[in-house]
């Protein structure tokens, strides 16, 4: 199991802007496929992340084969690249280390707080940009 406190995470619905990111699910994410570019599919990216790794323990992101080589699944890696024109380059820096710390299936990591700041990152772009209901910036 990880070795972050999930409490206070997206993760257990508790993220710092847990309200906005369950709005901005509703209203900016679709039910299949990528959402509109900018800060609704970069929301979209790093969710997917944090999903294969919290439920998954990256089962999915990290690709084994029979030599012992271990790679990012292509679908991953697009996200991941995706997140580099959206969020800053150190929080990006980060972001790689975590999944390269997290590399293989099941191998958690204390880095996996990066996740969240990502996520509160791109929640206050969605509500400085107006992209959300007036009622849930305050």
């Amino acid at each position: 199991m990880s070795k972050v406190d999930t409490s206070q995470a997206y993760w257990d619905n508790n993220g710092k802007y847990q309200e906005q990111y369950d709005k901005a699910w509703e209203q900016l994410i679709p039910a299949q496929g990528e959402a509109k570019d900018g800060w609704p599919e970069a929301l979209r990216a790093i969710s997917r992340i944090g999903y294969d790794y919290y439920n998954n323990g990256f089962a999915n992101l990290w690709q084994s084969w029979d030599d012992g080589d271990t790679v990012m699944d292509s679908y991953y890696e697009d996200l991941v690249d995706y997140l580099r024109s959206e969020i800053p380059r150190d929080m990006h820096k980060e972001l790689k280390s975590f999944l390269l710390d997290a590399k293989g299936y099941g191998n958690w990591s204390n880095q996996a707080g990066i996740i969240d700041r990502i996520i509160d990152h791109i929640m206050e772009g969605i509500m400085k940009y107006g992209l959300l209901e007036e009622e849930l910036v305050d």
